[in-house]
């Protein structure tokens, strides 16, 4: 699934939500959770704005009816926000509808250095508009709302794809690497890290699923089959988590990973991969070693190292 596709499903979902929260449901939320009414309100937007649960959920949704199960879909939510080292790193992305008119004004409510991505999603009831915010973003537009619109809940749906949010003045996030340390900093205020946020073609190197050309080829849907070229990085090391799925993190400089090497030549396949490797990866650079010609090219590349807490890992 590619970002336009997401985008559709969610326009689609955004349509036909209600996420308007009325006062006997703020009521009920202050009497259950001793919440304060805008806190109430908030937490009820950020309930029912997760389309993507609406959707999976759709049928459980109709046997939600009682104190006891929202109590219990509430403490669930509120246990994952204490213990994911990753909530603040998710992305999100907002309707502009209502007051939040423009990129700007999205700008302006949550503080940006400047106006935010902007993605457009069509669905059978029109296209909607949305601009793309991460974590603290998020908090900060739902506070100015709040504060401005009190009467206004804006659409806001978290995208479930890895993140990547690469430095453009140091080599951060670069796997096995602390950027901060002295001998990791650029040399010259003026040179650029490679590769950048939005440089493509880009190399990216796989060790899991990605590496079968039939399930590359599907997730990016292309007509020829990819060419994979054998390939390692270090400073990385492999695990597993969920009993199956392979996880890159963080290792000593000299450990080493094999897999393949592939160039991505455009952010629409980007955006395939992410979306396939969802918010429990985030995408970092690194060093890829090419075995190829009998010899081995080394070149700046991508990989998607695991964002998850530790514990997950087997």
């Amino acid at each position: 699934m590619d970002l336009l596709d997401e985008l559709e499903t969610l326009a689609n979902a955004a349509s036909l939500s209600e996420d308007t929260a009325t006062e006997p449901d703020a009521s009920r939320w202050q009497t259950l959770f001793g919440s304060s009414e805008a806190e109430a309100i908030q937490r009820l937007e950020e309930y029912r704005a997760d389309f993507a649960r609406q959707q999976t959920l759709a049928t459980a949704r109709e046997s939600i009816e009682s104190h006891q199960q929202l109590t219990t879909d509430h403490n669930l939510q509120e246990n994952e926000h204490q213990f994911s080292p990753a909530i603040n790193n998710n992305t999100y992305i907002v309707q502009l509808a209502g007051p939040l008119v423009s990129p700007s004004t999205i700008q302006t409510a949550a503080n940006l250095p400047s106006p935010p991505q902007i993605h457009t999603g069509q669905s059978e009831h029109g296209t909607s508009t949305f601009c793309e915010i991460d974590g603290p973003d998020r908090a900060a537009l739902l506070c100015w709302t709040s504060k401005h619109h009190p009467s206004y809940r804006p659409t806001i749906v978290r995208l479930t794809r890895a993140k990547k949010d690469l430095s453009p003045i140091s080599i951060a996030p670069t796997l096995g690497v602390d950027a901060t340390l002295p001998q990791y900093r650029l040399q010259d205020e003026r040179d650029t890290p490679r590769p950048a946020q939005a440089e493509y073609p880009v190399w990216y190197f796989f060790c899991g699923t990605l590496g079968d050309p039939g399930v590359l080829k599907h997730h990016l849907d292309v007509e020829d089959e990819p060419e994979l070229i054998p390939a390692h990085v270090t400073g990385g090391g492999l695990w597993t988590w969920g009993a199956k799925y392979r996880a890159i993190v963080d290792a000593e400089p000299d450990a080493r990973v094999d897999g393949w090497a592939f160039l991505v030549q455009s952010e629409e396949q980007e955006d395939a991969l992410r979306f396939y490797e969802k918010e429990k990866y985030e995408v970092v650079r690194c060093r890829i070693f090419m075995d190829r010609d009998g010899g081995e090219d080394e070149v700046n590349g991508l990989i998607s190292r695991f964002n998850g807490a530790k514990g997950e890992l087997d």
